[in-house]
């Protein structure tokens, strides 16, 4: 696979409908951007991600840079794990697929003046993109990873781009550089900033993925009046999380629990796939979920950010006492299955129907309007995360 097989896949796929993408894509050289050795998401037999060396296998790593539909993984465990060979841990970096990069850039509405500010760096691969389009002047991107930032600035110098680099927190923005026209996140959060909407300019964009701890696949687009942002999802995007946003929690929960049996199959409920999954966490937006077990062992576990409650459910003779066992002030899964119920008589609203409102009293998530608010506690930070208790 090559530069002009991945163009043509894109423009199949309808993604190369900007004549200024088609442009930049073409000037852009993508290999100089990708590190020599890479992971892909993908698991060898041992249960490690597989490695690709450009020096060991030059097709193989081709074939991986140029997949108009998979990423390539350029840090594990934020820089925690080995630099080199198969190995297991979480993606925390990559330069991402072509076509959710097109995709995004497409929503962004990205004009030849506009001031651009970009979240996370890191390859900087997306930023000469953007660089292409408004020029390195135009262009304020931030990094908060210090060796992923070292090399992405060392490569963008290296291609003939200048823009402005800053290494910190995104979530913070660049007050100094601002106003700017558009906004572009590359990693998910679960909370739009209000660093960002005060940066924005009126009529400004702010492009984001977002994610609950239930489900992390929303492309956010908002755009800023001077006191709030607010817009809709334009598609879907499961992006790695911004550091700080990333779920976590600390269970601390009764010893003994509190059973009943489940009134459905939780296959039915968890087997919807990733757009009824992300309409549920937009209800229950601070619970988490992970399996455990097989076969007739085979159960799930609901934890809340606070890490108050946890609730686990067998998937073996769920209708029987005990197939549900609840620690804590709530019962997980019945807040699951309400969402669930919400969401098939609300005829399973797609994730295009969804938007969000942030303004001065915080975050707010809407079914077709803004009145029709969404979600338990939408206003505040939601969580969840992973963790055993079963």
């Amino acid at each position: 696979m090559n530069r002009e097989v991945c163009r043509r896949a894109l423009a199949v796929m309808g993604l190369l409908r900007d004549p200024w993408l088609v442009a930049a894509f073409d000037r852009v050289e993508r290999e100089r951007f990708v590190p020599d050795a890479v992971w892909l998401p993908v698991k060898d037999a041992d249960g490690r991600w597989e490695f690709v060396d450009r020096l060991a296998d030059p097709e193989r790593w081709a074939r991986a840079v140029w997949n108009p539909g998979r990423s390539v993984v350029t840090q594990l465990d934020d820089g925690g794990s080995a630099a080199s060979g198969p190995a297991t841990g979480d993606f925390t970096s990559s330069v991402s697929a072509l076509d959710v990069v097109m995709r995004k850039l497409h929503h962004l509405d990205l004009e030849p003046e506009h001031q651009v500010l970009e979240i996370g760096y890191a390859s900087g691969y997306h930023t000469a993109l953007l660089c292409e389009r408004v020029t390195s002047r135009r262009v304020t991107a931030v990094e908060v990873d210090e060796a992923l930032a070292a090399r992405g600035a060392s490569t963008l110098t290296a291609c003939g781009y200048s823009p402005h680099l800053v290494r910190g927190d995104g979530l913070a923005g660049v007050p100094a550089r601002g106003p700017f026209d558009r906004i572009v996140n590359t990693a998910s959060l679960r909370r739009v900033p209000r660093a960002w909407v005060d940066q924005c300019a009126r009529g400004g964009v702010i492009l984001t993925p977002f994610g609950t701890a239930y489900s992390n696949a929303g492309l956010l687009k908002l755009t800023a009046d001077g006191n709030r942002a607010e817009g809709r999802f334009v598609g879907e995007a499961a992006y790695m999380w911004i550091r700080s946003e990333r779920p976590t929690v600390d269970l601390r929960v009764p010893e003994e629990p509190v059973t009943r049996p489940s009134p459905v199959d939780p296959a039915r409920l968890l087997g919807g796939g990733h757009l009824q999954d992300f309409a549920i966490g937009l209800q229950v937006a601070d619970i988490s979920y992970s399996h455990r077990g097989e076969g007739d062992g085979r159960r799930v576990q609901f934890v809340d950010e606070a890490g108050t409650s946890a609730t686990v459910v067998r998937y073996a003779d769920w209708w029987e006492e005990g197939a549900v066992r609840s620690w804590g002030p709530r019962d997980l899964w019945a807040e699951v299955t309400a969402a669930y119920t919400w969401y098939e008589e609300n005829d399973r609203p797609h994730l295009t129907r969804f938007g969000v409102t942030v303004d001065a009293d915080g975050q707010q998530v809407w079914l077709d309007r803004r009145d029709r608010l969404v979600g338990r506690g939408s206003g505040r930070r939601c969580g969840g995360g992973s963790g055993a208790y079963a």
